[in-house]
C-alpha cells in the first residue's frame, strides 16, 4: 500500500512524463519549423520559440525525471521512515522534478544556459538564466536531502 507521500511523488512523476511528451511535440515542431498534423496534409507554418537542442534536453530530461520520481516513489513506499522523513523525501523529489523542468525550459533561452547565476564561458547571465538557475539549485539541494533520508532509512517488513 502506498503512503500519501509516495503516491504524490509517483503522480508528479506521471505528470512529468506528460510534460515530456508535450516537449517531444515541441521538439518535432521546432525541427520542422511548423506544426504538422501528419499524416493529414495540414501544416501550420510557425516558428516555435527555443531551439531543437533545447527542446530535446527538456524532452529527455523530463522523461528521466518522471522515471526517477516514479522509481523513488515506489522505493519510498517500502521504507520505514518517520512522517517528517517521508515529507522531506517526498517533497524533495517533487521539488527536484519541477526545479529541473524550469531549468530545462528557461535554460534554453539563456545565453549562459542557466548553469550559473552570472556570466560564464557559455554566455552572459540574464533573467532567463537566473530563472533557470535558482529552481535547479533548489531541486539539487532538495533531492540531495531526500536521498539522504531515504539512504538512512530501513526497508519496512512486508
Amino acid at each position: 500500500m502506498l503512503n500519501q507521500q509516495a503516491g504524490r511523488v509517483i503522480k508528479h512523476g506521471i505528470a512529468a512524463l506528460i510534460v515530456a511528451l508535450a516537449g517531444g511535440f515541441a521538439l518535432i515542431f521546432s525541427m520542422i519549423q511548423g506544426i504538422s498534423f501528419s499524416p493529414l496534409p495540414l501544416f501550420i507554418d510557425v516558428i516555435i520559440p527555443g531551439s531543437p537542442e533545447g527542446w530535446r534536453i527538456l524532452h529527455v530530461g523530463m522523461l528521466m525525471n518522471g522515471l526517477m520520481a516514479i522509481a523513488l516513489g515506489l522505493v519510498l513506499a517500502r521504507l520505514s521512515v518517520t512522517a517528517r522523513g517521508e515529507a522531506i523525501a517526498g517533497w524533495g523529489i517533487v521539488l527536484a522534478v519541477w526545479g529541473n523542468f524550469l531549468f530545462y525550459l528557461f535554460g534554453m533561452f539563456a545565453p549562459n544556459h542557466g548553469v550559473t547565476l552570472g556570466d560564464n564561458v557559455l554566455g552572459e547571465g540574464t533573467l532567463a538564466g537566473a530563472i533557470a538557475f535558482f529552481p535547479a539549485l533548489l531541486g539539487a539541494v532538495s533531492l540531495t536531502c531526500a536521498l539522504v533520508v531515504m539512504f538512512r532509512a530501513h526497508f519496512a517488513r512486508a
